[in-house]
Order: C-alpha cells, then sequence, then structure tokens
C-alpha cells in the first residue's frame, strides 16, 4: 500500500504588537484629577502651578500657548477673564513662564518670599503663650505650626540659627 504523506496545515501565528504608548491626554475642566485652586488661599497658587506643570509632563505639553491656556482653563471664570485678560496671556511670544509670573503678581501673598514673616512667628508665640491650659494635642498642634514657620524664615535667610 503506498503512504500518503499529506503536508502538514502550515499555522500562522500572529502575535499581537504591542503599541506605543501615547501621551495622557489633559483632563476635562470639570474633572476630578485636575489641579484646583481656591482664589481665597492665594498661598495655594504656587501649588497650582506644579501640580499643573506635572500634568504638563504627564501629557507631554510643551506648547506655551496650550500651557497658558491649559493655565486659566481649571480656574473660575472670573479668574479665568482676569488671567486671559493680561496682555502677556495673548502675546505668543511670551512663554508660560514669564505669564505664570505676571498672574502670581497679581497675588502678593501667594509670592514665596512673602509666604512667612519673623511677626507672624511671634504673633503665634504670643496667642500661645499660656501653654498651662493647654493638652498635650493643643501644644502639638501649635508646635507644629511653630516648626513650619521657623524653618521656612530659617531656610530663607529672614532669620539665622543661634550658633553658640
Amino acid at each position: 500500500m503506498p503512504t500518503i504523506l499529506s503536508p502538514m496545515p502550515t499555522i500562522q501565528l500572529s502575535l499581537p504588537t504591542l503599541m506605543e504608548p501615547t501621551a495622557q491626554r489633559m483632563p476635562p475642566c470639570n474633572h476630578f484629577s485636575v489641579p484646583k485652586w481656591d482664589e481665597s488661599k492665594p498661598r495655594e497658587l504656587t501649588q497650582y502651578f506644579k501640580e499643573l506643570e506635572y500634568l504638563f509632563r504627564d501629557c507631554s505639553i510643551t506648547n506655551h500657548t496650550q500651557m497658558k491656556e491649559y493655565m486659566a482653563r481649571y480656574v473660575t471664570y472670573d479668574t479665568d477673564e482676569t488671567w486671559t485678560g493680561l496682555s502677556k496671556f495673548a502675546a505668543t511670544t511670551i512663554s508660560y513662564k514669564n505669564w505664570k509670573e505676571a498672574v502670581i503678581c497679581l497675588y502678593p501673598s501667594a509670592e514665596e518670599s512673602t509666604c512667612y514673616t519673623v511677626n507672624k512667628l511671634h504673633q503665634l508665640v504670643q496667642d500661645n503663650f499660656d501653654l498651662s491650659a493647654y493638652t498635650l494635642g493643643t501644644f502639638l498642634m501649635y508646635y507644629r505650626k511653630f516648626q513650619k514657620i521657623f524653618w521656612w524664615l530659617l531656610q530663607h535667610g529672614k532669620i539665622h540659627a543661634n550658633e553658640e
């Protein structure tokens, strides 16, 4: 009996190709993950910028015009009008960094150089002078506030450590 050789069927396997990762998109303005800033707390404005710039890096946004638009997009309508009303907003030759500095100038207490003062430290000590009425919890709250202000003033050269 003759042997019949049948060719083996060829099976073509294709492995799924890995897609290159695409840059993340900036979230819509009411999304839970957008940076938020409350205008009643101007000291937090620089933190808003830090969060926004983190998103810019994450989403590969380097175009200064886009950066300025997103910076104004995530704030209230009134704040948006104020920021986009600055002449530096429309000027394409002005960088995001320069426009951000112009915005910070609108909120004097947002500038890092005015974050804390020696008078604020003195006031904190005066307000908490009578420690006999304090519990451990309230003393530690005072201590944390004191440490925050003291170390900021020391790091920014507003006070000097006693070297004795």
